[in-house]
């Protein structure tokens, strides 16, 4: 996603951090899921598993600052949810 549609996207739109992003995707309410390259995969685990079982596509980015920076947050993000 080009950063010009992300600064477009209000803060409505997406969600940030597990716990949000797990709600949202028992809710079905998830268009794409971003996550950060940099952290644990055993921490997303219940994260991947929502993902796969509702086949919401997966997207990542390299670092969780840079996914933390690119939605507009001062800390590091560990996975961002697009909502539908």
């Amino acid at each position: 996603m080009s950063n010009e549609k992300a600064r477009s996207l209000n803060q409505d739109s997406y969600v940030i951090g597990l716990k949000q992003t797990t709600k949202a995707l028992m809710k079905h309410n998830v268009q794409m899921v971003i996550i950060a390259q940099d952290v644990n995969i055993h921490i997303l685990s219940k994260v991947l598993s929502l993902a796969f079982e509702t086949g919401v596509p997966i997207d990542f980015r390299p670092t969780r600052q840079e996914l933390g920076s690119h939605y507009g947050i001062e800390v590091n993000a560990t996975v961002v949810a697009l909502l539908k």
